[in-house]
């Protein structure tokens, strides 16, 4: 009986010692919860299709420029990509597949696509800066009038700093810089208007053809925005006697996107491509004028003679360019279009003085 009370009596002893000692597993500390990862951003991928071949300044300069400006001005959010050029999709036929989508974004000129608008060239026919054209009202103009009439996306361009110059097999008359009797190439139907304004023939092709129909003597020169760069690295300074020193206008390289594209970007992206635009506006400006006197010297060590026209005949055949587009534009685009180009040009050059 002793023993027995004894045995009970240390089991109650056990199992109270392990009720207070408690187990031999420890309790365990909560992990605390772990934040969730914040997802990177989406990176969205824009396509480009280029009226400028690979490897000329139009190219490297003006695309290159752009793609990097839209990167760093979105934090990498908008990659733009090169899809092709002209050698995958002609030059003038290029809006079309913009418009409809195939590609996002389109970088040209406004002489390119003729079929849609001209309008877009008054942009071109005055010189002047990018803030006094936005100031003006200029800006605004073309995003309505390119959704409008060709239903893209107006998102600005770059400036070339230097306008078209004239390159001839063939002496001009300094004293009045008429193109009597000469064949030019020119692009478009403004720049055409032009050629025959001043006395010439314009024979319209794009900017790869011209060497081969130089070389034929289908044409006798050529009126070419882009730098004089344009035409040692295309070698037309091997057919051309001549270049005339005074430009005309202002060069601009017009950039293109597709209205879906352009709507299915958040308002800050949206923001981030034009601001992309304007800083690379600023970069390409300087570095285009640079390549346009060397490539204008190179020119001159080659053989190729300087025509320097009187200050007279230069702004006269600068106002003309700048008239005649304008005066051709009455009879092809809509009238209000027109008019409205033609308040914000004169505000612009007024600004510019």
């Amino acid at each position: 009986m002793l023993r027995r009370l004894q045995l009970v009596t240390g089991l109650v002893l056990s199992l109270a010692l392990f009720a207070a000692c408690g187990s031999d597993d420890p309790t365990p500390t909560p992990v605390p919860a772990q934040p969730t990862p914040t997802p990177e951003p989406e990176v969205i991928e824009l396509e480009m299709i280029s009226a400028w071949a690979e490897g000329i300044a139009l190219e490297t300069v003006g695309d290159q420029t752009i793609i990097d400006a839209v990167a760093d001005a979105s934090n990498g959010r908008i990659r733009v990509v090169r899809a092709g050029g002209p050698e995958a999709v002609p030059t003038f036929q290029q809006l079309v597949p913009t418009r409809d989508g195939l590609f996002d974004w389109n970088s040209t000129t406004c002489a390119y696509h003729p079929d849609f608008t001209s309008l877009g060239c008054g942009w071109v026919g005055i010189k002047g800066s990018l803030d006094s054209r936005v100031a003006c009202g200029m800006y605004d103009l073309m995003e309505e009038i390119y959704e409008d009439l060709a239903g893209v996306k107006f998102i600005g361009g770059v400036s070339v700093r230097v306008g078209s110059r004239t390159y001839l097999t063939k002496p001009v008359d300094p004293a009045t810089g008429r193109l009597d009797g000469i064949k030019l190439r020119a692009a478009g139907p403004t720049a055409t208007a032009w050629v025959e304004a001043l006395g010439g023939t314009a024979v319209a092709m794009p900017i790869p053809e011209l060497y081969e129909a130089l070389d034929r003597g289908l044409v006798e020169g050529g009126t070419i925005g882009g730098g004089a760069q344009l035409a040692v690295q295309f070698g037309w300074h091997e057919h051309f006697k001549y270049v005339v020193e005074q430009p005309v206008g202002s060069g601009f390289l017009t950039h293109l996107m597709n209205l879906d594209t352009w709507n299915s970007l958040e308002p800050d992206l949206q923001q981030a491509v034009i601001d992309g635009m304007t800083l690379a506006n600023h970069k390409t400006a300087a570095e285009f004028y640079r390549l346009d006197q060397e490539g204008l010297q190179t020119m001159i060590d080659t053989g190729v003679e300087l025509i320097t026209l009187t200050n007279e005949a230069a702004q006269q055949v600068d106002s003309t360019f700048a008239n005649i587009q304008l005066d051709f534009m009455e009879e092809s685009e809509p009238a209000e279009y027109v008019q409205r180009l033609r308040e914000t040009t004169t505000c612009v050059q007024n600004a510019t003085g």
